[in-house]
């Protein structure tokens, strides 16, 4: 998961072999954490900012840096990081986020849905900003990419638990990858996976764990999206790799939508 904590601290492996480098933000559990389990496994090395550290450390070629996403400085800290211990950066991965319960507008009062909208749009918004704004030079010195996570909320404003704050989110993080892919052309390649009932460990801004039964959460995925099919982080994962492969070489600005097809529903 994402944000949260002020202070940093570093641990990990030492510069191990060679192969390019990554920094991802939200590492340590979901989505973030497969990518980073993936990208590790294919010759990345990998640095991860997320607001703790985690006891095991993702294998020898992952290195961790504790600190908030919605801090400049931490951001600043992970691409330096990166480059103070490996040489470099080719890929940045904007994955830290949290959700809002399904909150809608007429669920809280005005402070309280103030309180709400503006932490889910200071972590799964301003952060991904902090974190291109951190990383635009080494991309652009290595000619790397970008690669944010997004949701079906991105595309979707009902039926798929989301409520007004994340899918303002989300569709505003849409904007963002848009804006980098145009700003940062020819140098810096970005683009997004938008998955779609993916069951993770996902918390809302309050803490609560948004697939607190994920039985119940994965007959109603399937039952949602024309597909029927219920999709792992793993299976995920390897999108934001061939993002950043030459294989996309000729993609920017672009969205894989791993959501079962609820573009056609």
């Amino acid at each position: 998961m994402a944000a949260g904590g002020g202070g940093r601290a570093e641990r990990g492996g030492a510069g191990v072999g060679g192969g390019p480098v990554a920094v991802v933000t939200g590492g340590a559990s979901g989505i973030g954490r497969a990518v980073v389990g993936d990208l590790a496994a294919h010759g990345y090395r990998v640095v991860v900012l997320d607001r703790g550290v985690p006891e095991e450390p993702a294998g020898d070629r992952v290195r961790w840096v504790a600190g908030d996403v919605r801090d400049p400085e931490a951001n600043e800290a992970v691409v330096k990081a990166a480059l103070s211990r490996f040489g470099r950066l080719d890929l940045f991965v904007g994955n830290a986020g949290v959700h809002d319960g399904g909150v809608g507008v007429r669920d809280l009062d005005g402070a309280a849905l103030s309180e709400l909208a503006g932490r889910v749009l200071d972590i799964n918004v301003v952060g991904y900003v902090l974190g291109a704004r951190a990383a635009a030079g080494p991309l652009t010195e290595s000619g790397g990419a970008m690669v944010f996570t997004l949701s079906d909320a991105s595309f979707l404003v009902r039926g798929n638990g989301a409520g007004i704050a994340y899918a303002a989110a989300k569709h505003a993080a849409l904007g963002v990858v848009r804006h980098l892919a145009a700003d940062l052309a020819p140098s810096v390649r970005v683009n997004a996976v938008a998955p779609g009932g993916v069951v993770t460990g996902l918390r809302t801004a309050d803490g609560r764990p948004v697939f607190a039964d994920s039985g119940e959460i994965g007959v109603r995925v399937r039952e949602f999206n024309p597909l029927g099919v219920l999709l792992s982080a793993e299976r995920i994962a390897p999108l934001y790799r061939f993002l950043a492969s030459p294989a996309a070489a000729g993609m920017t600005g672009e969205v894989l939508r791993p959501d079962g097809g609820l573009g056609v529903r």
